[in-house]
């Protein structure tokens, strides 16, 4: 029994540490990564809380959200810093978030819905800020908030108003 959830923690590590190390280049120029292994963990486990049962391009907007924030100077400039801003993101206070986290050391991120969130935290880590969601597509490096009840949202992707 303890042997299994070695071999289940050991091949969750690998599978972050995989998608981490996999960068897309260009032919014009390489992209680096920047951003750390626990940026990825972070990012994927905040997704999956807040858009775990939503379609990928939801998961893809609150990523876009997360970074968009860190990237502006009305916000703190570190991943988890934005993450556990207070009264930002429900999961932290309500102890979702920590949760998640451990269900990814735990090697709970290899499949399913949580596998797409690892995957569009890396994506959206590397740069993706263009959604396509019932038939438009949208550029989000200019969306700060989300919720399900916003006023005047710019953009909803199922249960999600952005802006």
């Amino acid at each position: 029994m303890f042997t299994k959830k070695i071999i289940r923690v050991v091949c969750s590590l690998a599978i972050v540490m995989m998608l981490a190390m996999c960068v897309k280049t260009t032919d014009s120029s390489a992209a680096k990564r920047r951003y750390t292994t626990n940026d990825l963990k972070y990012m994927a486990a905040i997704i999956y809380c807040e858009a775990g049962i939503e379609p990928y391009a939801g998961k893809l907007a609150v990523g876009c959200v997360i970074m968009n924030r860190v990237k502006s100077r009305s916000f703190p400039n570190k991943i988890l810093s934005v993450i556990k801003q207070p009264h930002q993101f429900g999961p932290v206070s309500q102890g979702k978030f920590q949760r998640e986290l451990k269900r990814m050391e735990k090697g709970m991120y290899s499949r399913g819905q949580r596998r797409n969130s690892l995957k569009a935290a890396q994506e959206v880590l590397e740069g993706q800020r263009n959604i396509k969601y019932a038939g438009k597509r949208v550029n989000f490096s200019r969306f700060h908030y989300f919720n399900g009840t916003l006023s005047c949202p710019k953009f909803k992707i199922a249960g999600h108003q952005f802006k």
